[in-house]
């Protein structure tokens, strides 16, 4: 229905992300926005690339192959636990959309994450 109401990405991005980890055992997500027509049978074309961040999510899987660093992130970014209590996937708010420095953050929990990767452990990369 056109210009409908609808609740912003960043106000469903978690609980998405939490149904992701719970029901189908999400390994990564990093999520953005863009601009985009509401219909899903527009015909494809050229858009700008995506300019707003939200959050990026770490799948239990990953955050077993790092124990104690996911939880403890450099810099301001504070992980929230999704999924099971004993085997929690982190999901990483990085901003609300409107800030540019999102990227930075992303950059910093990127570099920091990958400190914490044992020598020949699996890259998912």
């Amino acid at each position: 229905m056109p210009g409908a109401w609808s609740p912003r990405p960043s106000d469903v991005v978690e609980s998405l992300a939490e149904a992701l980890v719970t029901h189908h055992d999400l390994g990564t997500m990093l999520t953005s926005v863009r601009r985009a027509p509401r219909d899903l049978a527009a015909a494809p074309r050229l858009e700008a690339p995506p300019t707003l961040l939200w959050p990026f999510t770490l799948g239990a899987r990953d955050v077993q192959h790092r124990p104690l660093l996911p939880r403890r992130p450099s810099g301001e970014v504070r992980p929230v636990q999704l999924g099971s209590p004993s085997d929690p996937a982190l999901h990483y708010p990085l901003g609300d959309g409107s800030e540019t420095d999102a990227w930075t953050r992303l950059r910093h929990l990127a570099a920091h994450l990958r400190s914490g990767i044992p020598e020949g452990a699996p890259s998912r990369a």
